[in-house]
């Protein structure tokens, strides 16, 4: 279930660009080019029919603040969405770069779309894990899947599990704050999660939007989850409302560096005497 990218085979990176690449082509290849010196995953984007899946209240709703691409929020979110062809171009760009390619959806049109152009896994994001005619034209994909599951009751995710019984599936612990507190990433929920599903789940993971390192490091050295996936950016300086919430190149370094340092920490359960300290044992035991 691991990309042969990985320094360290027990943990699967997923660099989220989401939109973050500001609706610019040459912006989101940028971004595969920088991430792809680390040794993550996968690259993950997301996919929007934004002329079926916002109200027609959400079209008009104004959208004028430093953050906004448009003078609605239409036209905010159409100008942060790649075209189908630009969408295809960055899919080929990202899997010539040896890295596994995926996306999230929102609308049947999108997840038609992805099954159409070859993706091999699919995001279930948090938001449409109550979607329950949305998962179910998923499944029927018969394509991995990966679950968020923040903004989620422990009932909605029971049900999408069922949903997907006869898919490869992995679930991550996530929070829907933008940027969340340390506190309100509940790692614990993690062993909830085992307790119910099990083996049903082939692997559990952390979807963060924390700022700091701390928690994906426990997660994979002390919950020994298997995914982690984190938003990315090339400056938290960018205009755009995730990127706050993202972590910079220098970041996705330093995670999978420190979680690579914790793992080899984790070592044997065996106490013995190591090769490495007969020397101390000569020069102060005596």
């Amino acid at each position: 279930m691991t990309s042969n990218r990985n320094q360290n085979p027990e943990f699967y990176f997923i660099a989220e660009i989401g939109q973050n690449h500001q609706g610019d082509i040459n912006i989101a290849k940028k971004m595969v080019d920088v991430f792809s010196q680390f040794p993550i995953s996968a690259i993950k984007t997301a996919k929007r029919d934004i002329d079926i899946c916002l109200s027609e209240e959400q079209k008009n709703m104004p959208y004028l603040n430093p953050n906004s691409f448009g003078e609605t929020y239409y036209e905010h979110r159409k100008a942060l969405e790649l075209s189908k062809d630009e969408f295809i171009e960055l899919k080929a760009y990202v899997e010539n770069k040896g890295l596994d390619f995926f996306s999230s959806f929102t609308d049947n049109n999108s997840l038609d779309f992805l099954i159409e152009i070859g993706v091999k896994k699919l995001k279930i994001a948090s938001q449409r894990v109550s979607d329950i005619p949305l998962l179910e034209a998923a499944s029927q994909s018969g394509l991995d899947v990966i679950i968020s599951s923040g903004m989620s009751t422990i009932e909605d995710i029971e049900t999408a599990v069922d949903i997907f019984d006869n898919n490869v599936k992995w679930l991550l612990q996530c929070t829907s704050c933008y940027p969340n507190k340390e506190s309100d990433v509940n790692l614990a929920v993690i062993n909830t999660y085992r307790d119910i599903f099990g083996k049903r789940i082939q692997e559990y993971g952390l979807s963060g939007h924390h700022v700091g390192l701390i928690p994906d490091i426990l997660a994979v050295c002390c919950y020994r989850v298997g995914v982690i996936e984190r938003h990315v950016t090339l400056s938290r300086a960018m205009k755009g409302t995730d990127h706050a919430a993202s972590l910079e190149p220098a970041g996705v370094e330093k995670i999978i560096r420190y979680i690579d340092q914790g793992l080899n920490s984790i070592g044997s359960p065996d106490k013995k005497i190591l090769e490495c300290e007969y020397p101390s044992i000569k020069k102060l035991k005596g």
